[in-house]
């Protein structure tokens, strides 16, 4: 049983995503989910599931793909999103990968949506729902292995 909850307009969800760049960190794989939403890669934590397990399990079931992560950000997130509002609660783990062992437009079977390698350069073309990660990606602000807490809010 995954960690969601919606109410008349209001969603609020626990997941876990990989921030994966390609070797030469020039790129960054996100899922595209339907209306052009992109998503790090990962999902829902499962109650009584730690976010460790849930990113491996995740990454596994959706790309085949075992990777050394590491927590990077928490982020507490209030979003708007075209339904409504949504409050996610968020573990982000870093990890780099070889580009060709998730080729580009890879549709998995455990997957809502299609992987994408995108260029740091184009990102700000991408609705991307992590919008925090997303500005620090940009402006690259990952300078050190320091895990973080985000708070971000829309509303």
């Amino acid at each position: 049983m995954v960690i969601t909850i919606k109410d008349d307009g209001l969603r609020f969800g626990v997941r876990v995503g990989a921030i994966i760049y390609n070797e030469d960190k020039t790129k960054i794989l996100l899922e595209k989910q339907k209306e052009n939403l992109y998503l790090f890669p990962g999902g829902r934590i499962d109650v009584f599931e730690n976010s460790d397990n849930a990113i491996k399990r995740e990454l596994k079931e959706e790309l085949n793909l075992k990777a050394k992560l590491r927590l990077k950000y928490v982020a507490e997130m209030f979003l708007k999103i075209p339904n409504g509002k949504y409050h996610e609660i968020g573990f982000y783990y870093l990890t780099s990968i070889n580009e060709s062992e998730i080729p580009n437009n890879f549709k998995s079977i455990d997957s809502n949506g299609t992987f994408e390698w995108i260029p740091i350069s184009n990102l700000n073309d991408y609705n991307i729902l992590a919008r925090p990660i997303k500005k620090i990606i940009i402006n690259k602000e990952i300078t050190n292995d320091d895990m973080e807490r985000i708070v971000y809010r829309e509303y």
